[in-house]
């Protein structure tokens, strides 16, 4: 794994959308403190919202500003700040992620990238097997991982994790009646919420652990 190949002057950098489940923001307390290794915390400025006020918009499936924004060009401006423009950066796509690695596309000439997962032939299942080993991991499904409603999880997706987390839309159907548009096209979150409820009062609240992303992320392409 990387994290055990960490070297001294390597950089962990995190990019809070500020869209994170709270036990994500836990575990990166508890890796800093468990394995001696700080992670370097960036937020856009403004957060999400901020992000949305720049854009004048919102994101959705074809128009992904939010990973552009609140991540890629975020780590890059801090990097150059620090006057690193030439380093390689590492890329978590395991090796049952080809399509992943396929897909991905270079943005500057002066970075190198690699996969080190894939490299190493690491599949979920492996990686499952080695965080099982450690005293501490992220305590939430995968589902529930990078934004909380992201838009790439998919409708169904998104109705499942509010029969168990409702609140969770809140912020999304903000989002939504402050700009005038949607994340998912003809389906407002507060519809998708509105749905949930109907489920939670016919007592359905639906399993998540086994649940995957209707639409592959590839975040970083």
């Amino acid at each position: 794994m990387v994290i055990d190949n960490y070297r001294d002057g390597d950089l962990v950098i995190f990019c809070d959308t500020t869209r994170e489940h709270p036990k994500t923001y836990k575990f990166l307390n508890d890796f800093e403190a468990n394995e001696g290794i700080p992670v370097i915390r960036l937020t856009h400025e403004g957060g999400w919202k901020g992000m949305l006020k720049k854009m004048n918009g919102i994101p959705n499936r074809y128009r992904r500003r939010c990973t552009l924004e609140m991540k890629i060009r975020l780590a890059r401006r801090y990097l150059r700040k620090l006057k690193i423009n030439t380093y390689t950066q590492f890329i978590g796509f395991r090796s049952d992620e080809k399509q992943r690695v396929k897909d991905y596309k270079t943005r500057w000439k002066t970075v190198s990238t690699r996969f080190p997962l894939n490299e190493s032939e690491q599949t979920k299942q492996l990686i499952n097997q080695y965080w099982s080993k450690k005293n501490y991991n992220l305590e939430i499904p995968p589902i529930l991982g990078n934004c909380t409603l992201c838009f790439m999880k998919g409708e169904d997706k998104i109705i499942a994790i509010l029969t168990n987390f409702p609140e969770m839309a809140n912020d999304w159907i903000s989002d939504e009646k402050e700009m005038g548009y949607t994340y998912i096209k003809d389906k407002p979150m507060e519809q998708l919420k509105n749905i949930a409820l109907e489920f939670i009062l016919k007592g359905k609240v639906f399993d998540l652990d086994n649940l995957e992303p209707k639409f592959n992320c590839s975040c970083t392409s």
